[in-house]
C-alpha cells in the first residue's frame, strides 16, 4: 500500500513539471508556494515602507521561482545598499537580509554633500539619525579611505575628530572634538603619527590647541 502510494505521489510530481514550465508558473505564481509575506532584515539607512512597496509584485508570486533578476533590479536603486541575500522559508514567507554600506564621513564638495565609506564608495547624502555625528570632509579628495586607513592602522583615535580639512597640494589637517588642530605635511605624515598619539595624550600639552607638522623636522604649537 505505502509502495502505491509512493508511486502515485511521484507520478503527481513528474505530471506537474510536464504539464507546467518555469515560465507557465511565473505566470500563475498562485499556484506553487505563493508568498504571502516579506520579511526585510538588517536595514538601517533604507526606507522599510518605501523598499516593501516596491517589491510588493512578490506576494503571490512563486517562492519556488523567485524572479532574483527583478529583486536585484529593484534593491540595487537604493545607493546604501551593498548586497543581498534570500532566504525562502516554506511555505508562503520571503526574508531577504540587506547587507548595507557603512558611511565613516561626510564629504562636503562645493554645495553638495555624500556618505563616504570604508571602501571609498560616495553615497548621496539624506538625512539619517544614526549618521548625523560623523566627520565632515572638507575638500575634493578622491581616496579618503587610504588616509583613513593609515589613522586606524596607528590606532588613531577617530571617534574624537569632528572635521579633516584637505588642500590641493596634497596634505591633511584634523580638528578633534576639543577644538585642537593637527595640521599634517605633504609627505610622511605616518612616521609622526606614534608621536602624534603620545602628544594627544601627554597633559603637558594639554594647554595647546594647534599642532603643526607642516615643516620638516619641526613642530610648531599655539
Amino acid at each position: 500500500m505505502k509502495r502505491s502510494l509512493k508511486i502515485y505521489f511521484l507520478v503527481f510530481i513528474f505530471l506537474i513539471f510536464s504539464t507546467y514550465n518555469t515560465k507557465e508558473i511565473k505566470r500563475s505564481p498562485s499556484f506553487f508556494f505563493p508568498i504571502e509575506e516579506i520579511l526585510i532584515e538588517k536595514n538601517v539607512a533604507i526606507n522599510l515602507l518605501k523598499i516593501k512597496a516596491e517589491l510588493g509584485f512578490l506576494i503571490n508570486t512563486s517562492l519556488f521561482f523567485l524572479d532574483k533578476e527583478k529583486i536585484t533590479t529593484t534593491i540595487n536603486k537604493y545607493d546604501f545598499i551593498s548586497s543581498i541575500q534570500l532566504k525562502k522559508k516554506y511555505p508562503n514567507t520571503l526574508r531577504i537580509i540587506l547587507i548595507e554600506k557603512i558611511p565613516i564621513a561626510t564629504q562636503i564638495i562645493g554645495k553638495k554633500k555624500f556618505y563616504i565609506t570604508k571602501e571609498n564608495n560616495k553615497i548621496n547624502f539624506t538625512d539619517i539619525k544614526v549618521y548625523e555625528n560623523l566627520p565632515l570632509i572638507f575638500g575634493n579628495y578622491k581616496n579618503f579611505n587610504f588616509f583613513y586607513s593609515d589613522l586606524e592602522k596607528s590606532n588613531f583615535n577617530i571617534n574624537k575628530i569632528k572635521a579633516f580639512y584637505y588642500f590641493d597640494i596634497g596634505r591633511w589637517d584634523i580638528l578633534l572634538e576639543n577644538g585642537k588642530i593637527i595640521k599634517f605635511p605633504e609627505k610622511n605624515y605616518m612616521d609622526l603619527l606614534p608621536r602624534i598619539n603620545l602628544m594627544l595624550n601627554d597633559s603637558n600639552f594639554s594647554q595647546y590647541q594647534t599642532f603643526d607638522f607642516r615643516i620638516k623636522d619641526q613642530l610648531i604649537l599655539n
